[in-house]
């Protein structure tokens, strides 16, 4: 979300509303069991991908943006924003190790 907030006029909760359900899908192959237990204390059955698509359903009931491209991110700029995003400290700590490949990826899908 950092590198959304350094270049586009996105508050922080806004950008980590958007791109929250792809890194828990994301992160799901990893630690999905830990995902259906926050389901299981929302009454949600399933895990990752219900507790992404329901987060999804709050963003879009509080009228948030759900895509960058609805952000008037431009294309262009997601290979910086991954290579900005690798560098962080704040994806030291991810259940999933990721690289700058795997921001790319999960910018492109939130695009």
């Amino acid at each position: 979300a950092n590198p959304l907030t350094t270049r586009y006029p996105l508050s922080h909760g806004r950008a980590v509303a958007l791109m929250l359900p792809h890194v828990i899908r994301l992160n799901g192959q990893v630690v999905d069991d830990l995902y259906g237990e926050l389901c299981a204390d929302i009454q949600l059955n399933g895990s990752a991908l219900a507790l992404a698509e329901h987060l999804e359903e709050l963003c879009a009931m509080a009228g948030l943006p759900r895509r960058l491209a609805d952000c008037q991110v431009a294309a262009s700029d997601l290979p910086a924003m991954a290579q900005e995003a690798a560098g962080q400290w704040t994806g030291t700590f991810n259940p999933l190790p990721l690289q700058e490949a795997d921001f790319l990826r999960l910018y492109e899908i939130a695009f």
